[in-house]
């Protein structure tokens, strides 16, 4: 990699849209420059029989090749919606990776049913003691998408789902909280509650376009399965997608907008303007 130029290429998918944010800095007489283009893509509906991500791995696969050669870096972050969680409890009786994910692929059937056997498990590397957040996507995705890099030639460092890569960003503001963390997207929610910056709760729902009185009236609902004197009054707001992020007014809540490190901008009505900035 050249000390001099450096390309990052981020890739938000989600079922009805791709999101590729293209990051090239480099050295100049004037110092570091830095030139971001965000290209939204709609994904065109594939039929009922199909998996959901697959339009916007069609509509990925179109647009990538204009990439070939430019990122030094690539990775995927997928939607929420695209992506199912559980919090695999601790155990003492486990003794090795391969029990511990045969154990997260166990917790996975039992809330999702048999279809779980076929998705592909990931486990988050916690602390011994705590519980574990586990996602799972269908198997085909990171098969799909390592084709499509490898047929346009650029490399794939990594797809992670749009909550760890959240997480990860703002770590340190959530170190230590007993907070909720929320992700918002068009038309779905994904929750987590943290104690003590560690995973606690995590749910995934559908949440329509008033989602500011909508979020308010779900905290309460998950509020309940708390203790009282516990409830989480504070929740860090990741949004996607969505023109307008204004805050919801609340006396019980109180509500820390996350603006995202890597993109820039919000999805413009006309999907697949491109949009650049330079500084």
């Amino acid at each position: 990699m050249s000390l001099l130029r450096t390309n990052t290429l981020h890739i938000e998918l989600a079922p009805d849209q791709v999101n590729l944010v293209h990051t090239e800095r480099r050295l100049t007489l004037r110092g570091m420059r830095t030139r971001v283009s965000n290209e939204w893509l709609a994904a065109e509906a594939t039929g009922e029989d199909s998996a959901p991500w697959r339009g916007a791995v069609q509509a990925l696969e179109t647009a990538l090749p204009a990439y070939t050669g430019r990122p030094a870096h690539a990775r995927v972050i997928l939607s929420s919606r695209l992506v199912r969680y559980v919090l695999v409890p601790w155990s003492d009786a486990l003794g090795d990776a391969e029990e511990e994910a045969a154990f997260a692929r166990h917790c996975f059937e039992r809330t999702y049913g048999e279809v779980a056997a076929q998705w592909d498990l990931r486990v988050s590397d916690e602390r011994d003691g705590v519980p574990k957040l586990a996602s799972a996507v269908d198997a085909a995705l990171p098969v799909a998408l390592r084709e499509v890099f490898a047929a346009a030639g650029v490399l794939l460092d990594s797809v992670q789902p749009n909550l760890m890569t959240v997480y990860n960003d703002y770590r340190h503001r959530l170190q230590g909280r007993h907070a909720w963390l929320a992700l918002l997207e068009p038309g779905g929610l994904c929750l987590a509650l943290l104690h003590q910056g560690r995973w606690a709760r995590i749910r995934s729902m559908r949440i329509g376009p008033g989602w500011r009185v909508e979020l308010a009236l779900i905290l309460e609902r998950e509020t309940y399965l708390e203790e009282p004197e516990a409830a989480a009054r504070d929740v860090f707001l990741w949004a996607c997608g969505l023109d307008d992020v204004k805050l919801p007014e609340s006396d019980r809540w109180q509500f820390h907008l996350l603006a995202p490190k890597w993109r820039h901008g919000a999805a413009p009505v006309d999907a697949g303007r491109v949009l650049m900035a330079e500084a």
